[in-house]
C-alpha cells in the first residue's frame, strides 16, 4: 500500500496541485503509516495534514515534519476536523451502509462547500 501511496501522492502533486489551493488543512482516512500524507505535506509546506487510522496502526509513529501529525482513532466514530478530507482505496472494502456511515463522519469533519471544504477519493474495486 505504501508504494500505491506514494503513486498516487507524486500524481496529486504534479497532477493536480488545484485540488490543494486555499486549504489550511487536511485529514487523510485510513492513512496507515502516512505515507501519503507525508508527500503531501512535504510538497505543501503551509498545509497542515493528519493521518487517522486505528490506534494500534499510528501508536508509536513520529511524523517527519511539523505540519504532519497522527491521530488514533474509529472512522466510524470521529474523523479529526480538516478543510479536506482524503480517503485512498477505503469505501471498497465495506458495505453500503458503513460507507454511508463513514461518509457522514467525512461530512461532519469539513467545512461546507461554500466555506472550502473538500472531499477526494481514490477508489479501487
Amino acid at each position: 500500500m505504501a508504494c500505491d501511496s506514494q503513486l498516487v501522492g507524486s500524481i496529486l502533486i504534479r497532477d493536480c496541485k488545484d485540488v490543494f489551493s486555499g486549504l489550511n488543512s487536511l485529514v487523510d482516512v485510513g492513512g496507515g503509516t502516512g505515507t501519503l500524507a507525508k508527500e503531501i505535506a512535504d510538497a505543501f509546506l503551509d498545509l497542515n495534514c493528519i493521518v487517522t487510522d486505528l490506534p494500534h496502526v499510528v501508536d508509536g509513529l513520529v511524523a517527519n515534519n511539523k505540519s504532519l501529525a497522527f491521530v488514533g482513532g474509529d472512522m466510524f466514530v470521529a474523523i479529526p476536523p480538516a478543510d479536506d478530507v482524503i480517503m485512498k482505496w477505503i469505501l471498497h472494502d465495506w458495505n453500503d451502509e458503513e460507507c454511508v456511515q463513514m461518509l457522514r463522519k467525512c461530512k461532519e469533519a469539513i467545512p461546507s462547500k461554500e466555506n472550502g471544504g473538500k472531499l477526494n477519493f481514490s477508489v479501487i474495486r
